[in-house]
């Protein structure tokens, strides 16, 4: 149930996330200037809120509590304080998990069952006070404070990882003012700035981003150009006799980058992202485990299969992708975004069926 309320209430955050890439963590998160009206920033406001107010089946959480939790976490602290209690963020998600997944579904029914039997005029159905407050959903106010603040917590970490700069003044204007006579954007004209930032203005700065980082590439020395655009540097031409075609499969170690160096996906775990690597020590998987990935060399994107055409088993080469041989304007995950150009050094360890013919 959590999971789902969250979903909504973030929808396009996160769609703006897989759209358009962007290393995580909170270093696009400013306080904001109030003489300077940031429009993205009141948009994503305004588009949370509208997940907030209208998906929470009529809980009230306390914003002001909600801002202070996403303050902490969105500027990067790692805790906050309540009471006694320091809640982390493995804490704050197990409270958070433990709420909606027990308490918020049985009161949302609770609540809908109670307002059915006083909207009754027959007299019919028996009239049951809930628990809990009916105007807020919750039991008393301590409760109300503490997962607003917890929620807001969670949420910070999810502004952090979006890929542009948040504002948080003018996100929490945005919040704060959505469906008032003070809002300065409704839902739906929030909803048009964001999905036409997501669709035309990132496509074309990605655009215009990468093919500057590609010139500058292109004059360093050794790196050359073909005719498709894709410019490479052989490190190790490998065994020259054993390259691949794009009807081959191949077997390789190898480490993408986007043009501003973030990690996306390595084959050995010392390359890894450090959230990946992690999460490869959680099931027992280390460096020990490394291993070649082997696939058809046409299934992948264009400039790989033009790429490791170049060199031999044993080969390595660095590559320069332009956007249209990577993954072209709808982009790939969350770091990849439209119209990105890629950086890949591969390492060719086996051509096996140029191998098995050899021997």
């Amino acid at each position: 149930m959590r999971k789902t309320i969250l979903t909504a209430a973030f929808s396009l955050i996160a769609a703006m996330v897989i759209s358009c890439g962007g290393g995580k963590g909170n270093g696009n998160i400013i306080k904001g200037d109030s003489a300077k009206f940031d429009s993205l920033s009141y948009a994503v406001g305004v588009s949370v809120a509208s997940g907030i107010k209208g998906d929470m089946g009529g809980m009230k959480l306390n914003f002001d509590e909600l801002k202070e939790g996403a303050r902490i976490s969105a500027l990067g602290g790692e805790s906050f304080k309540y009471g006694k209690s320091v809640i982390t963020r493995v804490v704050a998600d197990s409270i958070l998990g433990d709420f909606f997944r027990n308490q918020y579904g049985r009161r949302v029914q609770a609540l809908r069952a109670y307002e059915r039997a006083k909207a009754d005029t027959t007299g019919t159905v028996k009239l049951i006070e809930p628990e809990f407050n009916v105007e807020t959903m919750f039991t008393t106010e301590e409760e109300r404070s503490l997962i607003s603040k917890t929620f807001g917590f969670d949420m910070g970490y999810r502004l952090g990882e979006n890929p542009f700069v948040i504002h948080l003044l003018w996100f929490f204007n945005g919040l704060d003012e959505f469906d008032t006579e003070n809002a300065r954007m409704t839902f739906d004209e929030a909803n048009a700035y964001i999905m036409n930032y997501m669709t035309v203005r990132i496509p074309a700065e990605n655009k215009a981003a990468s093919e500057e980082w590609l010139s500058k590439i292109e004059k360093k020395s050794g790196v050359i150009k073909t005719e498709s655009g894709l410019l490479y540097k052989i490190i190790d031409a490998g065994d020259v006799n054993l390259k691949p075609t794009a009807d081959d499969v191949v077997k390789v170690h190898y480490k993408g980058e986007t043009r501003k160096g973030v990690v996306f996906d390595a084959s050995r775990f010392e390359d890894m992202p450090k959230e990946r690597q992690e999460m490869m020590k959680k099931y027992g998987r280390g460096p020990e485990a490394d291993e070649p990935i082997e696939f058809p060399l046409k299934g992948v994107i264009k400039g790989w299969t033009e790429g490791l055409q170049l060199v031999g088993k044993g080969g390595k080469i660095e590559l320069w992708i332009p956007s249209d041989l990577a993954y072209g304007s709808r982009g790939a995950g969350q770091n990849i975004g439209p119209n990105e150009a890629l950086y890949f050094v591969v390492d060719l360890i086996d051509v096996p069926s140029k191998t098995k013919a050899a021997e």
